[in-house]
């Protein structure tokens, strides 16, 4: 079966949440069969492919904020990593960065929704500024009651200002711990670090970790030496890869997830 062709949209309005992080409102027709409620679910940017000798589009994958099919919008968080180095930036950062009310961008998806057994006891949430949209959405749908952890690694303490902003949604009794890594896929081992460091809280976790391949391993490698089986039900994935592009970073996610 043939893949649907990307649905072309328009950027309706963007708005910076952090030094690091702008939100985006992107509407079009195309978007009237768009699902609605995919909070955390990811969709891909399509761009084209500079290299003369591949007929492969770019993708990369951003994290839905709220999509509403009525309306015909998506609302979309970007990270912006290497905004004040545009030779490192990837084409969505480059687009991002570049972009205003009325530029266009093809966009596929969406994929899964990527949300946290709400039956747990508690919840364990980390990851980076990447993994922060699918974070806040699952604090969102989180019963007032819900104990637990999240543990975010930030370039800049305002940063936080993109979790926060919608922080009158968010559980009491789940406690945030901020790393602030400056140079974002640098020092794999904050986040590792820092759950380590956390007070286990007793009943059946649901854990929660997305971010660069590197940090998300050494976390999955430490979780799996702490608990004894049978491992509680969790999704640790990785969003990206210090110096690879998204093809590349698929190809070593792969393999990397699979051992």
């Amino acid at each position: 079966m043939a893949k649907p062709a990307p649905r072309e949209l328009t950027v309706l309005s963007i708005q910076p949440l952090s030094p690091n992080m702008h939100r985006f409102i992107l509407e079009g027709g195309s978007l009237a069969d768009f699902p609605a409620n995919q909070a955390s679910a990811y969709v891909k940017l399509v761009f084209e492919n500079p290299d003369p000798d591949s007929d492969r589009p770019l993708m990369r994958s951003i994290t839905v904020v709220t999509s509403d099919p009525e309306q015909k919008t998506l609302t979309v968080d970007i990270a912006l990593h290497n905004r004040d180095n545009p030779e490192k930036q990837g084409p969505a950062g480059l687009w991002a960065a570049s972009a205003k009310p009325g530029s266009h961008v093809l966009l596929s998806g969406p994929g899964d929704c990527k949300l946290v057994d709400l039956t747990a006891d508690w919840f364990l949430l980390a990851g980076d500024l990447t993994a922060l949209p699918a974070i806040r959405a699952n604090l969102q749908q989180m019963p007032k009651t819900a104990k637990g952890h999240v543990v975010l690694e930030v370039p800049t303490i305002a940063d936080s200002d993109a979790l926060l902003i919608e922080k009158q949604d968010f559980p009491e009794g789940i406690e945030l711990h901020w790393i602030i890594n400056p140079n974002p896929g640098q020092q794999s081992d904050l986040l590792q670090r820092t759950v380590a460091s956390l007070n286990w809280l007793p009943g059946r976790p649901y854990i929660w970790a997305a971010g660069e391949l590197k940090s998300v391993l050494q976390l999955r490698n430490h979780l799996n030496q702490q608990m004894s089986a049978p491992r509680p039900v969790r999704y640790i994935s990785s969003y990206w890869q210090l110096g690879l592009d998204d093809e590349q970073h698929k190809l070593e996610k792969k393999r990397q997830l699979a051992e």
